[in-house]
């Protein structure tokens, strides 16, 4: 099937013989078609082949094997493949950077990125917003009058590319945030591994279409769209303490099984996503790229991984030219095939891919090899219905998917609102400072807005690499535009106080404070930038600025240059209320501007709806509910060297993230998040065995017994104090977000431990590569809350205790 020029329905091209038919040809035959509907009855030449959509995936892979060559085969195995008219196959773009919208066009919608996704705490939320980014994508797909996406352009790195207008998703970005210094903590959804697991297979199967465990879609269609577990693995450094590229992450089995590989085991084997995206990095001594254990022992071997994996833009290349771990391309085609790479990613030139013919040719890898990573690929398209009859995938049908029906309309645009507000976090709310109330602001300039910040678009959408150069078509709602629609313009006083968001100068400090003097209330924004908007990398100079982005760390946590010297003027003009908001993607140290703030929220990186979200908050049409996926360090002081990768405390390290941290108390710890009502916990109850194998079920019943409705996170937690192996202090096993819980109302809520949420890692002598956990015999004590508990135990939150009877290997269960 193919299109003319004159077809505007964004199907498949497959064949030249479109170019004497009106509207569409056969595949392998030049014989015209009228209508999509007659592919599959009128079409010659399909049965037997890759084309038959009667026959099992595996013959359908089996022809293709059978009839491509091998020089053709290896031509595949790049991010730009072409076609191969023999078989009618098309050519192809892979990459698509739709993180948290489609990148290639303005006409998407740009929801939260990962950190805000994190701080809603809501597995429905994170498969709501992937299903509407996987339909924008497909929608977007079938647009294209050239689905190769090479007519599609983007220019993330300064350079005009491909990227953004396909269905296989280089998203979502699913690492984990050892160090809140990491330049893309923006971009994922916290600390925690249970939170980012749960969350991603959420994400993922909502873009995928797929029910977890399943490799289609509902009622055994193709994939709306392909998504990928990235970065594998230990990727957590972009230039700190040295560049990515030379990295390498020296990593016990501790700290593999117990906080790496978790997020990416139910990435493989529950979301089933459709490829494994290796980094930059090299992990105990080898690039990841060229880790046969990581790639063919951990992923295929022991997950039973069928996808394909891809390098991180120009990774296999850097074997040669920044990890210097082999001498030519042609090593390096054969260290990556052989152990287990599928394809080269990048923005066209394929230096390990050209010099895969030689290495072949010399014997130093196999036809077999080639082979094998080809049939990966193949697999994936297979999946994503395009070698099935147009008319009979569902994912393809333009006249309900396509970007008028799909695309930035106004219910996406509500999502894009609630994903927002369901992760705005209330970390502070001294005397029931919010919510504000709109009444009291009738008067001229009674409400003072400072910072640079206040009418930026570009800050709501974060860094530009993952969000469309120019902003959505329909806009965005920046924080001035969401307060003056909730009030009116001439309510709003804006000043600017800093010259710019790193407030090297704040030239308008003197009228910042003059307008907080004379309204009602102030509201200024605090937080962090994404750098410029071309070139590469987007943040440049010493970390010190508050610019995050990807291949740029920052050096310290604190707020930039003077934001906290802005809002102790602010404080010194007023006693009236001043509400601190951030907008960040890596943790902050607020230092004084935490005590001088009368309340904060925590915006994060809110997408384009984020000014209307924030008024949601402030004026109390919804009570915030979101709890905060990292842990807020006092001062880059209580932080270890970013080299370091154990992340249990030792002689030169308070440790990192809550499950290990034991340094100065954190200004607000992992979970925290403060609503507009209060609740109630009641009636917990353990049931199930205490067989090491078995899951417990976690009864609780959570009432509303404040005056608001609002959604409530309820957070289980787990210690295991009787372990014989080093393990978490604390950590979190599962989560629910109740939603919209009236004044009043109880509601009762179950929850499960799996044996998992509680295990143990014993070191293994012969590798650390192999999994060794363990559920072991003793004492697990359960914490069910809206937080983790008070070391008083005054929060609110309950615990129970259960012995667990036996020592068993997970690998047993």
């Amino acid at each position: 099937i193919s299109q003319t020029d004159e077809d505007t329905q964004g199907r498949p091209q497959h064949s030249a013989g479109c170019r004497r038919c009106s509207r569409y040809a056969c595949p392998l035959t030049t014989t015209c078609l009228s209508s999509l509907d007659d592919y599959a009855t009128n079409c010659d030449g399909l049965t037997g082949t890759h084309l038959d959509w009667t026959m099992s995936e595996d013959d359908r892979l089996a022809y293709l094997n059978s009839v491509v060559d091998v020089s053709d085969m290896i031509l595949q195995l790049v991010n730009d493949a072409p076609q191969i008219d023999s078989i009618a196959l098309p050519a192809y773009n892979w990459l698509n950077d739709n993180e948290h919208g489609v990148k290639g066009t303005a006409n998407a919608t740009v929801y939260p990125m990962g950190v805000g996704m994190g701080a809603s705490f809501s597995k429905d939320l994170a498969y709501e917003v992937g299903q509407a980014i996987g339909i924008e994508s497909r929608s977007t797909h079938n647009a294209q009058a050239d689905k190769s996406g090479n007519s599609c352009g983007s220019t993330s790195t300064g350079e005009i590319v491909a990227n953004g207008c396909g269905i296989t998703l280089y998203a979502p970005n699913i690492n984990l945030v050892r160090d809140p210094r990491w330049g893309r903590a923006e971009e994922v959804y916290g600390e925690d591994p249970h939170l980012t697991a749960e969350l991603a297979v959420g994400m993922i199967t909502g873009m995928q279409g797929n029910e977890e465990g399943e490799i289609t879609a509902k009622d055994g269609q193709p994939l709306m769209s392909g998504a990928s577990c990235k970065h594998f693995a230990v990727y957590q450094n972009e230039d700190q303490p040295e560049a990515r590229t030379t990295l390498d992450a020296n990593v016990t089995a501790r700290d593999l099984w117990e906080t790496y590989m978790p997020v990416m085991k139910a990435c493989v084997t529950r979301a089933k996503a459709t490829h494994v995206m290796c980094s930059y990095n090299a992990v105990n001594g080898k690039p990841t790229c060229a880790h046969p254990e990581l790639l063919n022992g951990i992923l295929r071997d022991a997950w039973g991984f069928d996808g394909f994996v891809v390098s991180d833009y120009d990774a296999w290349v850097n074997l040669v030219t920044t990890h210097h771990y082999v001498d030519t391309y042609g090593e390096a085609a054969t260290v990556g095939l052989n152990a287990g790479m599928d394809q080269e990613g990048g923005f066209g030139t394929y230096s390990v891919i050209d010099a895969m013919p030689e290495a072949l040719a010399v014997g130093n890898i196999t036809e077999q090899a080639i082979t094998n990573a080809f049939t990966r690929l193949m697999r994936i398209r297979l999946r994503l219905g395009m070698f099935d009859p147009p008319a009979q995938v569902d994912a393809m049908d333009n006249t309900k998917f396509n970007p008028d029906l799909q695309c930035e309309t106004e219910e996406k645009l509500e999502l894009a609102r609630k994903a927002a507000r369901e992760g705005v976090v209330l970390l502070k709310n001294e005397d029931s400072t919010l919510p504000l109330s709109k009444t009291d602001f009738t008067s001229t300039s009674s409400l003072a807005l400072v910072g640079p910040q206040s009418d930026d678009w570009r800050v709501l959408l974060g860094a530009v690499n993952y969000a469309f150069e120019d902003g959505p078509s329909k806009g965005c709602k920046t924080v001035l535009d969401g307060l003056t629609d909730a009030l009116s313009s001439d309510v709003i006083n804006q000043v600017d106080g800093c010259d710019t968001v790193a407030c090297d100068e704040a030239s308008t400090m003197t009228e910042a404070a003059a307008a907080a003097a004379d309204a009602d209330a102030t509201v200024v924004i605090l937080g962090n930038w994404w750098g410029t908007t071309t070139g590469w990398p987007l943040c440049s100079g010493d970390g010190t600025d508050g610019c995050e982005s990807e291949s740029h760390d920052r050096t310290v946590i604190e707020l930039p240059g003077q934001q906290v010297e802005l809002v102790q003027a602010l404080r010194d003009a007023t006693t009236n209320p001043l509400v601190c908001v951030l907008i960040h993607g890596g943790a902050v140290a607020l230092g004084d501007a935490n005590d001088a703030c009368d309340a904060i929220v925590d915006l994060w990186v809110p997408g384009q709806m984020g000014g209307t979200a924030l008024a949601d908050i402030l004026f109390g049409d919804a009570s915030p509910a979101g709890r905060s996926p990292i842990t807020f360090y006092g001062a880059t002081t209580d932080l270890p060297a970013m080299a370091e990768f154990d992340e249990y405390p030792h002689e030169s390290s308070n440790g990192t993230t809550y499950r290990y941290y034991e340094g100065a108390a954190p200004t607000y710890k992992f979970g925290h998040g403060l609503s507009y009502t209060t609740f109630a916990y009641s009636d917990l109850a353990l049931s199930g065995t205490k067989a090491p194998c078995d899951d417990l079920t976690v009864t609780v019943t959570v009432t509303n017994t404040g005056d608001m409705a609002s959604d409530e996170v309820v957070q289980v937690y787990v210690k295991t104090p009787d372990s014989t192996v080093p393990s978490p202090q604390i950590r979190l096993a599962a989560f629910d977000r109740l939603t919209n819980i009236a004044p009043g109302e109880s509601r009762t809520v179950e929850l499960t431990l799996t044996p998992e949420s509680h295990a143990v890692v014993y070191p293994n002598a012969d590798s650390v590569y192999v999994e060794q956990t363990a559920v072991e015999s003793g004492a697990l004590e359960v914490y069910v809350g809206g937080a983790q508990p008070d070391d008083d135990g005054t929060n609110g939150v309950l615990s129970a205790s259960v012995s667990i009877s036996d020592t068993t290997m997970l690998k047993a269960c």
